[in-house]
């Protein structure tokens, strides 16, 4: 029954978007109820087949000048998202840990922070919910939840919260049509398979033909069900953001009696929606926003402007007096979209769930009211990471960092926090230009330094290292680097600490790497920190067992990074956004206008 119901409702789903689709006679009946949101074609509409433009100041992968197929895959001129899954490492940490009562331990301690803090509850007496469809990296699902708050706050509607989706490459969920992505989050369940917990994969030896074809039948449902089981997990929102006290505060900037509601949605199918929201008739209680490519709409904040058509041209266009003022590059990023969706037509939906495929992307939802504005500034700002493993971790690598600040005599306090991002795409093809980028900054960072320390004008010039110093030492016959206290022990005092977060894989052999580490010898990389990695290394998710370092390591690297007085990442990168606007920002409130603004 619930297999039938999931059938026909992507059925439906897929009917409201226009495609041509095979089903039982039974299944095929029409909807007149569903007609497509009033929406309108964006001003320069492409169609999903012609390449992108974007500014530089716009720092969303996904839009970067990239070609994007019928299907809505890109050619990978630039990836999709900053997949937090590939970052080699991970980081962190709110400027106050909540009070104990609330505070997210890990699953060691007091409470199991991998279930949900959202309380269970039925459903309220005409209480309207909006729903969407989660895909890529961390960080994108990240800005796509923002999205989902705010958009929820402006339709008065309660927010299904959906779990955190974390994974490999292999098995990361990218954007597809809704019944396609739907189809994918089924595949993602745990159902029957909880002893592939003990079963470990990567020890498996290549099979030769013969001996595939020799397999028994339980052998090959082993392999089937355990080949990618540890290749990926989800955790609720709460294991990693005080959503709870995001929640309770909005009310001060909404102006309401009542917070921002959600409601948790655990599991991402609509045979789950019809069982837990008493939905009796999908047809006429579930609204489907038509989403046939990436960029198929953009929602219009209209709740102060008007909108309305140009009289005498009978075609909708806005009437938004600021396109006219954007460069060509930020325009065109703008009306990327096929089509763009009132958010008073939203507003006048009358089903109980409005349901989207992808809300993705910084300009998705639109915020221009004043008091949009403002909540949206709240959201950014108020994802307090605290995870106690992050938090820990984080604590010790900095207590590591000032000891050997004072071992190695630095002159300047602190450090500065760098992202050097050189996989996939565009990253790869502009790495050298993007260190030669932090290199520049970091010697005028170095400049500023000189001149507040009132170094004397024979020290001015920077340091020349010589073959003999330490910091150039070379990789020995086993392979091994000279360590972090090895390179910059010989190095003068104005020498400044650095913390690069980056995805390079060991980046003290890295060649890539080795001018820049013989001018910034005492530059830190993630992989110093051992002690801190252990901690993360012990947390396994107790629902499936998974080894939650692959996923954790790079919240770590971010929020280390982010704890440098001073912070230069990589453009186009939503990983340096998300440092840039949440977590540098709050370790540095009294500054924080100069990264936002």
């Amino acid at each position: 029954c619930v297999l039938a119901f999931v059938f026909a409702a992507q059925v439906e789903w897929v009917r409201n978007l226009g495609f041509s689709y095979s089903s039982p006679t039974s299944l095929d009946k029409s909807d007149s109820s569903h007609t497509s949101i009033s929406s309108r074609p964006s001003k320069s509409s492409a169609s999903p087949s012609s390449p992108t433009s974007t500014s530089n100041n716009i720092n969303d992968d996904e839009t970067n000048n990239t070609t994007t197929n019928k299907d809505g895959s890109d050619d990978n001129i630039i990836p999709n998202d900053d997949t937090i899954n590939e970052h080699e490492y991970d980081t962190e940490e709110p400027t106050k840990v909540p009070a104990k009562g609330l505070s997210q331990l890990d699953g060691n301690k007091e409470r199991n922070p991998f279930l949900t803090m959202i309380p269970p509850r039925p459903p309220a007496e005409g209480e309207k919910f909006l729903a969407y469809l989660p895909h890529s990296g961390f960080h994108n699902q990240l800005i796509t939840l923002e999205n989902a708050i705010r958009l929820a706050a402006y339709l008065n509607r309660t927010l299904l919260l959906p779990p955190l989706y974390l994974s490999n490459k292999r098995q990361a969920l990218v954007w597809k049509e809704p019944p396609v992505l739907l189809a994918q989050w089924a595949d993602r369940n745990r159902t029957n398979v909880d002893y592939c917990r003990e079963i470990n994969p990567t020890g498996w030896p290549r099979k030769t033909r013969k001996q595939r074809e020799a397999m028994s039948e339980e052998e090959r449902k082993t392999e089937r069900e355990c080949l990618f089981y540890h290749t990926w997990t989800s955790t609720p929102w709460t294991y990693f953001y005080n959503i709870p006290k995001l929640l309770s505060e909005s009310m001060d900037v909404t102006d309401s009696k009542d917070p921002i509601r959600v409601f948790d949605r655990p599991i991402m199918s609509l045979a789950w929606l019809q069982e837990h929201l008493n939905i009796k008739d999908p047809s006429k209680e579930i609204y489907f926003v038509e989403d046939t490519s990436r960029y198929s709409y953009r929602i219009v904040d209209d709740s102060e402007t008007d909108y309305g058509v140009k009289p005498g041209t009978g075609e909708d266009n806005v009437k938004d007096p600021t396109l006219g003022s954007l460069t060509p590059k930020l325009n065109a990023y703008i009306t990327r979209y096929e089509k763009e969706l009132l958010l008073t037509d939203l507003q006048a939906r009358p089903e109980k769930v409005l349901h989207f495929g992808s809300l993705f992307a910084s300009d998705r939802v639109e915020a221009r009211s004043e008091k949009h504005q403002a909540l949206k500034s709240f959201i950014t700002h108020g994802m307090d990471l605290w995870n106690q493993g992050i938090l820990d971790a984080t604590s010790l690598a900095e207590k590591q960092m000032n000891e050997w600040s004072k071992q190695t005599g630095r002159a300047a306090p602190e450090f500065f926090g760098v992202h050097f991002r050189t996989e996939d795409g565009i990253f790869e093809k502009l790495a050298p230009k993007n260190l030669e980028r932090i290199t520049s900054w970091l010697g005028e960072m170095v400049k500023l330094d000189r001149k507040y320390l009132n170094v004397t004008e024979e020290s001015e010039a920077t340091p020349a290292v010589t073959s003999s110093t330490p910091s150039l030492a070379p990789i020995d016959e086993e392979g091994n680097a000279p360590t972090f206290l090895e390179r910059c022990m010989g190095s003068p005092p104005e020498s400044p600490m650095v913390y690069m977060a980056t995805d390079v894989r060991q980046p003290r052999h890295a060649p890539l790497l080795h001018d820049y580490l013989a001018q910034y010898p005492c530059t830190m990389f993630l992989s110093d920190f051992s002690e801190s990695i252990t901690i993360l290394d012990q947390i396994h998710n107790p629902i499936d067992g998974v080894h939650m370092l692959p996923y954790m390591i790079a919240l770590m690297d971010a929020n280390l990074a982010a704890k440098g007085r001073e912070f230069q990442g990589t453009d186009k990168s939503t990983f340096t956004a998300y440092i840039t606007h949440h977590l540098w920002p709050e370790y540095h409130p009294d500054r924080a206008m100069e990264m936002t603004e």
